[in-house]
């Protein structure tokens, strides 16, 4: 089984393409909707959550008899995937798909997008880390990277504008063993559907 998880402000039909290719290849796709995005329930949500939900998703597909053979990651959600792993998620392979290697420059730049100033985005950052007892340092490559024990493969765009390349290269270098599979031309989100990099991704589930 695979276990797909899409980013901050996405919805889990921008993994399908990547659900299909799994499917055909043997594998049982499951899609997770984030807290308070798509159509799950909730007005609000944070990477903490985003990591608490995939620890029960897995959780709860494991009492169900079901192994997670692969967990995909996108973007924030690729974050909250890494970390998961961290904490000893039981999942036999991890895929981050153009992860930020900072949440706080994330947060940044969507700061920028709804025109928040950084006042306003650091007292937001510091009510989350307040109120889910964890630092968004804890994120990090350098933070995660030591304690995951599972094949890792980094998939990341040399032109993407919303996280850097050097983001991905970040994990890539952090992570024991992980393989770093860049692209070219694909941006932040057309990496989803692109059937030359979803080759890779499943080559690398097989």
């Amino acid at each position: 089984m695979a276990l797909l998880v899409h980013g901050w402000g996405g919805h889990a039909r921008q993994l399908l393409a990547i659900a299909e290719s799994l499917a055909q290849h043997g594998f049982r796709p499951v899609m997770l909707e984030m807290p308070a995005h798509g159509r799950s329930s909730g007005t609000t949500s944070s990477l903490p959550q985003f990591a608490r939900a995939i620890d029960y998703a897995v959780g709860r597909l494991r009492q169900e008899g079901h192994e997670i053979g692969l967990l995909v990651g996108h973007s924030l959600g690729a974050n909250a995937a890494a970390y998961a792993a961290s904490r000893g998620l039981p999942i036999g392979k991890l895929a981050l798909l153009a992860p930020p290697a900072s949440p706080r420059a994330y947060t940044r730049y969507f700061a920028q997008v709804f025109g928040l100033s950084e006042a306003t985005r650091c007292a937001m950052q510091k009510q989350i880390e307040a109120r889910e007892g964890v630092l968004m340092q804890n994120f990090e490559p350098r933070a995660v990277a030591p304690r995951i024990r599972v094949p890792t493969l980094l998939l990341h765009d040399r032109g993407d504008s919303v996280n850097a390349f050097a983001d991905g290269q970040a994990f890539a270098h952090a992570i024991q063993g992980a393989q770093l599979v860049a692209t070219e031309g694909l941006g932040h989100r057309k990496i989803l559907k692109d059937p030359t990099a979803i080759a890779k991704l499943v080559m690398f589930a097989r």
